[in-house]
């Protein structure tokens, strides 16, 4: 099933069962694809369970698996996927609010919603970007300059309804300082006063709301989580770039470019080289110079490679803790390592260390483990004319280690990448779908 009739049949099945749903935010690509964005669904509390047992119903029906879910105090957050691309369905229930209290109501709506290509029922995107000014201006302290415009647009075209909308939802000193700074400079130089004024005004009253959404935070900490980490090992030339190129637009549709890249560690700490003042930190953005000879430096003695090794546990155990545990725990983040602490295993030349295997095995029991392995890997001569930076006996060494190693995890799978380009993709992504799709069953969380 293609992404378009997946979407096409959900929306027709939603019609068909006369719910009451909007979509809000980006809908000018749909029914046929996404345009790179979620889809944001508002619906009436009574209606939400028809709406989650029709997306739901289609998903298993036709096979496609449920990679991701969490839910809010007020929404809940699907994240569909098959191995050739993803969507990100968001359904928010109880209105549009902030800690629990209401930001803007949605009967206000109601006559800005019409039927986009026969089939979609939308919001109105110059209302959802109005919508969108207050939504920004109260989490962010400002807003994008598409947002700002529409509520000028707003003013501009009819003063005295806008005018009122304002007043009725956000109250006069609301509505006062908007009107003594109608621009966009002036706009933006009140953003932060203008926050402070619409948190006091929505939270008013909503005390035990905003508990209920602390308790709904906590609750996501003890359940499943969301998010996941995959590792993509494999020698020089066996093709982790192409893989991960190839497989990144595919799980950012899946989860709305929640896809975090990182190079061999959680890069917490800075390389032992910088803290050594042998190589210079590079700068926020600078590219990382690519080592054409990865085994060009001596290995250290075995004192120094223990202080290398441990100074790198830190940042795989306190770093994981600081830059990755949070993400994949309260939302739907997919971190990809290129490389990670196997290469102790596999190729300690590169890490300028020289360690018995049952160090570097202590070390892995302490090591935060990833969800999925992927092992690439295929005939070491093809692997070789590729990428001829170390020696093809080197190639052997490595793709025979790496596949020992994929065959005594649980976690990790093989990927041939010598065959076709497009059925080393399949591989993976079969592998990546499989995985996701084992945590969440559709029939427990209905």
């Amino acid at each position: 099933m293609t992404k378009e009739e997946f979407l096409t049949l959900f929306f027709e099945r939603a019609n068909e069962n006369k719910i009451d749903y909007f979509v809000f935010g980006s809908y000018q690509f749909l029914p046929r694809d996404t345009g790179g964005s979620d889809i944001d669904i508002v619906v009436t509390e009574s209606d939400f369970f028809k709406i989650e047992r029709t997306i739901l119903d289609l998903s298993m029906k036709n096979e496609i698996a449920l990679a991701s879910y969490y839910e809010t105090y007020n929404a809940k957050f699907y994240r569909f996927l098959t191995f050739e691309w993803g969507v990100q369905i968001d359904v928010f229930y109880k209105g549009l609010l902030y800690k629990g209290a209401s930001y803007f109501p949605v009967d206000l709506l109601q006559n800005d919603v019409f039927v986009y290509n026969n089939i979609v029922r939308v919001l109105n995107a110059e209302k959802g970007y109005f919508v969108d000014y207050f939504k920004e201006i109260i989490h962010n302290g400002r807003a994008k300059e598409k947002y700002t415009k529409a509520l000028l647009n707003a003013f501009n075209k009819d003063f005295d309804e806008a005018k009122e909308i304002v007043e009725r939802v956000y109250e006069k000193k609301t509505l006062d300082l908007i009107l003594e700074n109608l621009s966009i400079d002036g706009l933006n130089k009140i953003a932060f006063p203008l926050q402070k004024e619409l948190r006091k005004t929505v939270s008013r009253g909503n005390k035990i709301k905003q508990w209920l959404v602390k308790i709904s935070l906590m609750k996501r900490f003890f359940m499943r989580k969301p998010g996941y980490v995959i590792v993509v090992e494999g020698t020089d030339g066996s093709g982790k770039s192409f893989i991960i190129n190839s497989i990144t637009p595919i799980l950012n549709e899946c989860f709305h470019n929640g896809v975090i890249y990182n190079h061999l560690r959680p890069n917490w700490l800075p390389d032992i080289a910088v803290v050594l003042g042998k190589r210079k930190k590079p700068k926020e953005g600078q590219e990382v110079k690519v080592v054409s000879d990865p085994h060009s430096g001596k290995q250290s003695g075995f004192a120094m490679s223990l202080v290398r090794w441990g100074w790198y546990m830190l940042d795989y155990t306190l770093g994981f803790m600081k830059k990755v545990w949070l993400p994949i725990h309260s939302k739907s983040k997919v971190f990809i390592f290129d490389r990670y602490y196997y290469e102790f295993y596999l190729d300690q030349k590169r890490s300028h260390v020289k360690l018995p295997n049952w160090v570097v095995w202590v070390g892995e029991l302490f090591l935060p483990k990833p969800d999925l392995i992927l092992c690439l890997g295929g005939d070491p001569e093809k692997i070789y004319a590729r990428k001829p930076e170390t020696s093809l006996e080197e190639v052997q060494r490595q793709t025979a280690v790496l596949k020992d190693f994929c065959s005594k995890r649980k976690n990790a799978v093989w990927i041939d990448t010598t065959v076709k380009p497009e059925e080393s993709i399949d591989a993976a992504m079969q592998a990546i779908t499989a995985m996701m799709g084992k945590r969440f069953k559709i029939d427990d969380v209905r």
